[in-house]
């Protein structure tokens, strides 16, 4: 055994994590390495539904596949002698086999010789919540048994192949999770900008988007976010710089920077860096150093009603007194359009009041605000 052959295969391992086709181009390695018939990786999913994906050099091998899958869905017994249950544990023939005489144990006879091979080596190389996976290398029945050389190079190669399936695992949980976090990100009203050094966007949602392409007080400019307003463009850079920088206000965590239009109006922009407070970093899985959260004070998402009513145990006519007043309704407009008499929507209002802990007109809509998640509407 050569080390720098063995080099070369670890290399070539690792090279398939992020590229696991290159599984068809390293497995040929492992098989003459191991001066094998054949070798291969079988990944089984855990999950209902979730299949599984088998990469193979050399002879046909469906016997072992479907050895390997009925096993991954504990549908098989297994000897005490199997080491399936540790990740990494060299698995040879006589383990598989049991204590009968190798040749004639069920294991060589129904899922090894049909195959036209003599012997089989064995690796749980992956045992995750999501999936199992399992690596085999086999000799055809030409050649001889494996030995404890053949073993002990099997052993160096293992661990490698072990932690490049776990880092293939963990960067797809990610992948995963990195999806599904942008796809919620997307559908709030608030509109979200991550960015890196200098204002540069390295991601915004499609609040922000359509928040920038009006331009009004925030704009992108050479893909970096700039306001529209020069004193404001000002106080947003240096919120950025100290974000990226990982610095922050104790207290709040965040900088807030006005940002206004034009007209009179505008947004609230709040920048607060991804890594702070030892460390945390709420947004991981998607990319930027610091996060603008813009919001328009002029404008929210529509109010949780039913769920607050729920909460405070109000009757259906006490909520629809309610969505008038969260609407900034007067009594006499709100009996207007419910076809109320103005005295009946101040009875209504007073057990709001008692049911809510409010006092005034004011409480409740603060209260409601409070309430209300920045979603939008679909």
């Amino acid at each position: 055994m050569r080390p720098e052959r063995l080099s070369d295969i670890i290399g070539s391992v690792y090279d398939c994590v992020l590229e696991p086709q290159e599984w068809s181009r390293t497995l040929p390695l492992i098989s003459a390495f191991g001066e094998s018939a054949a070798s291969s990786i079988v990944v089984q999913g855990r999950l209902s539904g979730s299949g599984s994906r088998v990469f193979e050099d050399g002879a046909h091998q469906s016997y072992l596949r479907l050895y390997f899958e009925k096993l991954a869905a504990s549908r098989m017994p297994t000897m005490k002698q199997v080491p399936f249950d540790q990740v990494g544990e060299v698995a040879t023939m006589t383990m598989l086999a049991g204590e009968r005489e190798t040749l004639n144990s069920d294991f060589y006879l129904k899922w090894v010789r049909p195959l036209g091979f003599r012997d089989v080596i064995g690796v749980l190389v992956l045992k995750s919540g999501k999936r199992v996976a399992w690596f085999s290398v086999a000799r055809s029945d030409v050649q001889s048994r494996f030995d404890e050389g053949d073993l002990r190079q099997m052993e160096m190669l293992s661990p490698h192949i072990c932690r490049a399936l776990l880092i293939s695992d963990a960067l797809d949980l990610q992948s995963i999770v990195s999806t599904r976090l942008a796809e919620t990100v997307d559908h709030l009203s608030t509109g979200i900008v991550l960015t890196e050094d200098s204002g540069r966007i390295a991601y915004m949602n499609g609040s922000a988007a359509a928040i920038l392409k009006d331009g009004d007080a925030l704009k992108s400019r050479d893909g970096r976010l700039l306001a529209t307003r020069p004193q404001a463009r000002d106080a947003l850079s240096r919120a950025l710089e100290a974000s990226v920088a990982g610095k922050a206000p104790p207290a709040s965590g965040q900088y807030a920077v006005a940002l206004p239009n034009e007209e009179g109006s505008g947004l609230i922009a709040n920048v607060l860096p991804l890594q702070w407070r030892e460390g945390r970093n709420p947004l991981a899985s998607l990319p930027g150093a610091a996060a603008v959260i813009i919001q328009n004070p002029a404008e929210g998402a529509a109010p949780p009603m039913e769920a607050i009513a729920l909460l405070y145990g109000l009757t259906t006519a006490e909520r629809n007194v309610l969505e008038h007043v969260a609407d900034s309704h007067s009594p006499q407009e709100t009996a207007d359009h419910l076809g109320v008499s103005v005295n009946t929507v101040k009875t209504h209002l007073q057990k709001i009041f008692a049911k809510t802990n409010t006092s005034r007109q004011a409480d409740l809509v603060r209260l409601i605000a409070r309430s209300t998640a920045p979603v939008k509407k679909r």
